[in-house]
């Protein structure tokens, strides 16, 4: 019996209980968008299959028997845990935020991404956007893992499971102290860097990896004498004179501004421009809360 009554289907139940609160198999009926006939089988097989009377028919209507007062209770019962259990999950569901992983590589949310996040925030209060700075690498096998949903970076690998979404090409430049021989250039050939003190990226980042190319395709050697895996870093041992180096054009408006560093453009710029895109599991459903940051990504600043 035991296993019968936990196959019960809840609307049997809670028909059941209807007649027994209404005394009336055609009230039940209605409350349960049910026919007359249709209450009147379903109690019936409730009886059969018990093997015992659980409502006595009368003119005065429908009255539970002892068992049927005992099946009544252990159904109000059930059917009041499940009500509850059901207010719970919803009410933390429609109460819950949505929440948006996004890892970044430093020099794009430190400097690019950083009006895009602060507008979002601003338009989707509702959404927790959780921003990572780390490193390309690790932002590519958490995208791929799952444990981020988007990563924005600079060349982007290509790979099956990854789907690269173009965002932004950023103008590469080079920059120097003030008192460099450069310095005072409107703008440079990558001949002009020969020979230089280089302070670099460190040998694994994509955008050192496409500023070797460009320089071995204008065959030009510098000397790396620093390597480091941040801009600020390195922006500071270019502003002690370490060197010179080739960044991102927006990173150091501060720093121009106060006359500590010095950017000069290429005279060829569409030629040294560094790809950001954003990047997402391939096949992966997009979120409501994705979806909102994307449109944010492509509005106009």
């Amino acid at each position: 019996m035991k296993k019968y009554i936990e196959s019960l289907s809840t609307d049997v139940m809670r028909t059941f209980c209807d007649v027994v609160e209404t005394s009336s198999f055609t009230r039940a009926a209605e409350m349960n968008s049910l026919s007359q006939s249709a209450v009147s089988q379903q109690v019936a097989a409730l009886e059969r299959d018990l093997g015992t009377r659980l409502l006595i028919r009368g003119g005065a209507g429908a009255e539970a028997t002892d068992v049927g007062k005992a099946f009544y209770r252990g159904a109000k019962d059930v059917l009041a845990r499940l009500d509850r259990m059901a207010r719970e999950v919803d009410g933390i569901v429609k109460s819950a935020s949505p929440v948006l992983r996004v890892g970044t590589i430093y020099s794009v949310g430190f400097y690019l991404l950083d009006a895009y996040v602060r507008k979002f925030i601003k338009a989707h209060p509702e959404v927790k956007l959780d921003v990572r700075y780390t490193k390309w690498d690790e932002i590519t096998a958490a995208v791929i893992g799952g444990e981020m949903d988007l990563g924005i970076l600079a060349f982007p690998e290509k790979q099956r499971s990854i789907e690269i979404i173009p965002f932004a090409d950023e103008e590469l430049m080079v920059v120097c102290a003030p008192g460099h021989r450069l310095a005072d250039r409107a703008s440079v050939d990558p001949s002009d860097l020969r020979g230089e003190r280089f302070v670099a990226f460190e040998a694994n980042v994509p955008t050192r990896r496409f500023i070797d190319r460009m320089l071995r395709a204008g065959r030009v050697s510098v000397d790396v004498c620093m390597e480091f895996d941040n801009n600020d870093t390195l922006k500071r041992a270019v502003e002690v004179g370490a060197g010179l180096s080739i960044v991102p054009k927006g990173i150091g408006q501060r720093e121009e501004s106060l006359g500590q560093l010095c950017f000069i453009p290429f005279r060829q710029p569409a030629k040294w421009t560094r790809k950001i895109s954003i990047i997402r599991r391939r096949g992966r459903q997009h979120s409501k809360a994705e979806m909102l940051f994307l449109r944010t990504l492509r509005s106009p600043m």
